[in-house]
C-alpha cells in the first residue's frame, strides 16, 4: 500500500501541473494519499490488544483461607485463615479484628468529689 502513495504522489509531480505546486501542496497531497490507503493490519493489532487487555483483567480465583478471611464472620476460624492466606487480621475502621477481639481502648475508673477550697465546693476529679 505505500508503493502506491508513493507513486501517486510522484505521479502529482510529474505532471505539467506539478511544477507549479509549492512544497506544501506536495505534503498535502501526500497526507491525504497516506491516509486513504491505511493498512487493514493495524485494525487485527487493535484487537489482539484489546483481547490480551481484557483476559488480564479477569479476576483470579481465591482459595478457600482467601474467602473465608474475606467473607467470613469474626472469630478463631477466620482468624487463622487470615494468617494461612497471608491477609491481615486487622478489622475495619474502629471495629472487630478477624480473631473477634474487640479494642474497647484503656478503661480507668475515676471518682469525682467536690471538696471545699476557701469556702467554694471545686470538683476534683481522680483516676486510678
Amino acid at each position: 500500500m505505500r508503493s502506491i502513495s508513493i507513486i501517486f504522489a510522484t505521479t502529482v509531480l510529474t505532471s505539467s501541473y506539478a511544477f507549479s505546486v509549492d512544497r506544501r501542496s506536495f505534503f498535502h497531497a501526500s497526507a491525504i494519499t497516506a491516509s486513504t490507503f491505511t493498512s487493514p493490519a493495524f485494525g487485527l493489532d487493535m484487537d489482539a490488544f484489546m483481547n490480551a487487555e481484557l483476559n488480564s483483567d479477569k479476576p483470579k480465583e481465591m482459595t478457600d483461607d482467601e474467602r473465608t478471611c474475606k467473607f467470613a464472620a469474626p472469630g478463631p476460624a477466620r482468624g487463622a485463615a487470615c494468617e494461612r492466606a497471608g491477609m491481615s487480621t486487622a478489622g475495619k475502621g474502629k471495629g472487630v479484628d478477624a480473631f473477634g477481639n474487640i479494642d474497647r481502648g484503656d478503661f480507668v475508673r475515676c471518682k469525682t468529689s467536690y471538696p471545699m477550697i476557701d469556702g467554694k465546693y471545686v470538683k476534683t476529679v481522680t483516676c486510678q
